[in-house]
């Protein structure tokens, strides 16, 4: 009943949080700590991965999330004050408390005589927004889980670029992947290729581009597209209100004629069952028989009613949506400059770059550039932007 009417069940606030000494049952942000929650995340949307964000805040002396709360509440302190490990980094990226939300029910029992917990699926958990202070925004928090998808592993080399596990092809939506060679002292061949083409061999055509390309185009397409949006910021959040809206009408109607299937789906089942269990009875069907094909069929209809319930939830959540484009302009506020880019930058602003094939015009190679920038998708202006010529001789 707690659970359900939004209250907190964990006995303890995470890192970062305290019990609110004038309610219990709520919590204050703990500055000292969500000051390092904070850090956290900023060194992920850098680019750093939790082997190596643990092994910052150790080199950095902060302490650890034991040593913190020993310290705090007067108990015996541990061994090693400094060592933060890769799973505890983890935990403190996937808590989406720290988005001001309390999430309820992610774990479970299957009986009272079965102790383990489970992990309960997302769409079985209780969610409910702005119950404490964030400590982290709510678009940095779902940025840093897509950065945590797209992991970025090193190459043989040793090697690892900023643009990692951001591209993919157009044609076939297979990611590229980073190439770099040691026979070349600097990088101007390091390159990246759409993982589905091997030597032509492959299921896709070659989708190759230059890093050094790439990050001219990307660069010049992000300063070029945030002077735009700068320049006509009132009528650019007007255009941006207008496609969202249209996108999520569409995104809507195909949930709810999914929706609408899956329930049809249901009663066709429910008169399938009702048919074979008459035949069963009249001895049209056999006893074995029967009980296979009516576990079949429960089994079919477990999982439509699983799916028509994260359907409803999700069209519910859907209809309450309102545009991010003002969580874009803050960041369009906030780099009124870029001389260079970095991990941090384009991790905060891009959400995915397409590249599409070479193609020849004029005797000259053409690679076009799709970014898709985070909030708001693509974002087309009255600019030739996204496209470089090429020399024949050099490639994209």
């Amino acid at each position: 009943m707690r659970g359900e009417a939004g209250e907190h069940i964990a006995s303890n606030p995470p890192y970062g949080y305290i019990k609110d000494p004038q309610d219990k049952k709520k919590w204050i942000v703990d500055e000292e700590a969500a000051k390092v929650v904070q850090r956290i995340f900023n060194l992920c949307i850098a680019g750093k991965g939790p082997m190596q964000i643990a092994k910052t805040l150790t080199a950095d002396r902060v302490l650890t999330v034991t040593a913190y709360h020993a310290r705090q509440k007067g108990w015996a302190m541990p061994e090693n004050l400094y060592r933060w490990n890769t799973n505890a980094v983890l935990r403190i990226l996937e808590r989406r408390e720290y988005t001001g939300c309390t999430v309820n029910f992610k774990t479970y029992t299957k009986s009272l005589k079965f102790k383990k917990r489970m992990e309960n699926p997302v769409e079985n958990q209780r969610i409910f927004e702005d119950t404490q202070p964030a400590i982290i925004d709510k678009g940095q928090w779902e940025r840093v889980q897509e950065l945590r998808k797209n992991k970025r592993r090193p190459t043989k080399t040793g090697r690892t670029s900023i643009f990692s596990g951001l591209l993919y092809c157009a044609d076939c939506g297979a990611k590229l992947y980073f190439c770099t060679c040691n026979t070349y002292k600097d990088d101007s061949q390091n390159h990246f290729v759409c993982s589905n083409y091997k030597s032509n061999t492959g299921s896709c055509k070659i989708h190759y581009i230059r890093e050094q390309v790439l990050y001219r185009i990307v660069l010049e397409t992000i300063r070029q597209t945030l002077s735009y949006v700068r320049m006509f910021r009132k009528d650019f959040k007007l255009e941006m209100l207008a496609q969202d809206e249209e996108s999520r009408k569409a995104e809507l109607a195909e949930k709810q004629k999914a929706l609408s299937g899956a329930k049809k789906r249901m009663e066709d089942l429910d008169r399938i069952i009702q048919h074979i269990y008459e035949d069963n009875v009249l001895g049209k069907l056999s006893d074995s028989r029967y009980l296979k094909l009516s576990r079949q069929y429960e089994k079919e209809q477990a999982e439509i009613e699983q799916l028509a319930a994260v359907l409803e939830r999700e069209i519910e959540t859907q209809a309450g949506q309102v545009s991010n484009v003002n969580e874009f302009l803050k960041l369009v506020d906030k780099y009124l400059d870029i001389p260079e880019l970095d991990a941090a930058i384009l991790n905060e602003l891009v959400s995915r770059i397409v590249v599409h094939s070479p193609v020849r015009e004029n005797g000259r190679k053409q690679v076009q550039i799709d970014l898709y920038f985070t909030y708001v998708g693509q974002i087309r202006i009255p600019l030739k932007i996204g496209r470089e010529s090429l020399n024949e001789s050099e490639p994209a």
